[in-house]
Parts: C-alpha cells; sequence; structure tokens
C-alpha cells in the first residue's frame, strides 16, 4: 500500500445521508496520518444536500484542525446532457476545490452518448476540477472520449475507492480508466466517498486497481499534497484563507481573545 497523504472526497452529515461530523473525520484522518482532507459536500441539488447558503459560510471552518488541512469544497451534480453543474455562484469565493458527478436523482442514465456529453460539458466548465467515479456501471460512457478530453482540458480523473463496494459492477471499468490515464499520463486524484468515517483515508481497492496497471506514482494527487494545491493556485483558487486574520482594524487576534475574557 502506497502511503497516501491526502484524501480527496468525503461527506459530513450535512448531506442528511451520511454519518460523521466534520470534526469526527479529522479525528479518522489524524488518527490515519493524514495531511490533508477535501470536503467535499454534495451539491445543493442532490435531494436532502445542504443549500448554498452552507457553502457560502465555508469561511467559519478553520483551515487546519489538528494538524490536518482542510479543503473546503463541492461535489457538484451534472444536471443534463449539457454538463450544467449545481456549483452556487455565491459561494465560489469560499469553494477551493470543485467536483462533479453523475448521481441518478440530478440526471437518469441516458444514451451513452447523452452521459458523454455530460460529463464533457462539465469537463470543459472551468469550475471543475475532477470528475469523480466514472467507473459507476450504471452510465455508459465511451471512456476514450471523456479521457481524451480530460487530458485536453487539464482535469483531474478520480479513482474512487467506495465505488468498488457502493457501486457493484464498477472493478473493470475502473481497472480500465486507470490503465488509460496511465498511457494518457493524465493525473488522478483518489476519493474515499466517505459516508462514515472509518473510511476516511484508506483506499485498498483504489490501490490495488493502480497496481494492477503499474501507475506511476507521479501521477497520483495523494502522494503528496503539493501536487494538488499547486493544480488548485494554477486555477486561481485562493486556499487556506482564514478570515479570523483579516479584521478590519488593528486589533490581533490574541488581543480580541483577551478582551472577550475581560468582558
Amino acid at each position: 500500500m502506497r502511503k497516501y497523504v491526502l484524501d480527496g472526497h468525503v461527506h459530513t452529515l450535512a448531506c442528511n445521508h451520511a454519518y460523521n461530523t466534520l470534526l469526527e473525520l479529522v479525528a479518522a484522518a489524524a488518527s490515519r496520518n493524514l495531511e490533508m482532507l477535501c470536503l467535499t459536500e454534495h451539491g445543493p441539488e442532490l435531494p436532502g444536500a445542504p443549500l448554498d447558503l452552507f457553502f457560502s459560510n465555508y469561511k467559519v471552518i478553520p483551515p487546519v484542525i489538528n494538524n490536518v488541512k482542510i479543503l473546503k469544497g463541492i461535489e457538484s451534480n451534472i444536471m443534463d446532457a449539457d454538463g450544467t453543474v449545481d456549483i452556487p455562484k455565491r459561494a465560489l469565493g469560499s469553494l477551493e476545490i470543485r467536483s462533479a458527478s453523475l448521481h441518478q436523482p440530478c440526471f437518469a442514465p441516458h444514451s451513452k452518448a447523452e452521459n458523454t456529453s455530460a460529463v464533457l460539458g462539465a469537463m470543459n466548465n472551468p469550475e471543475v476540477d475532477f470528475i469523480c467515479h466514472l467507473g459507476n456501471p450504471a452510465y455508459e460512457l465511451d471512456y476514450e472520449a471523456v479521457l481524451q478530453e480530460a487530458k485536453k482540458t487539464g482535469t483531474l480523473i478520480e479513482i474512487n475507492n467506495g465505488s468498488f463496494f457502493v457501486r457493484q459492477g464498477s472493478k473493470p471499468n475502473c481497472i480500465g480508466i486507470a490503465k488509460r490515464c496511465k498511457e494518457l499520463e493524465i493525473p488522478v486524484i483518489l476519493g474515499t466517498d466517505t459516508h462514515f468515517c472509518t473510511d476516511v483515508g484508506l483506499f485498498p481497492y483504489a490501490d490495488k486497481t493502480l497496481d494492477v496497471v503499474d501507475f506511476p506514482d507521479e501521477l497520483i494527487i495523494n502522494l503528496d499534497t503539493k501536487r494538488l494545491t499547486d493544480y488548485l493556485k494554477a486555477k486561481g483558487r485562493r486556499l487556506f484563507y482564514d478570515f479570523r486574520q483579516n479584521v478590519d482594524d488593528d486589533w490581533t487576534c490574541a488581543e480580541w481573545a483577551q478582551s472577550t475574557e475581560e468582558a
């Protein structure tokens, strides 16, 4: 097993079908010596998902908790064959990392051509950084077209560890995707798709998939946090902003704490 230092895809109970708080996920990440966690909560069009204000208010989450860096993001939903995604415009300034996925409540499986068109459209949205769980057999896709477009647009491809047991039948597709990503030199990002904290940072099936195709370590984002932050900074993202350090007057945080204690 490779030494993975970040998890690119986790969910909290805010999505209404996961079962842990952010602090519980961070504790699990810290116990496994992860350096970074990507909070990619479901976009607002998925039933039960948080609304726009949830993402806009991400600024209240500290950039580092228990020595784990937190990238605050979204797993947006691909909504139609044009690749429209439900990334809230009002929240763009708060979203440090943005993925897109096909989910049946938002875009039911269509023809191979329509499914492929949906993914290609999302990849051509500059706000989308990576595409999640493409191995899902519920959606027939032209993988060659999708991966050629990923190469063209600089879109990362996720190998989703959860797909191997949540989306039965994903294994052969994931192996084929990894093989072609290797040939095209497309970087991959691994996500647990954690909905319960015991999964955080564990990639046994995704890791074995990469072994099967002899995938090069230099193309695996999760082996070095700088690979991900460099990628996001190149797209113009402001990372790890702490609004508490930007008070409008000349009080320091320490002075503020002292004043509240005296009060």
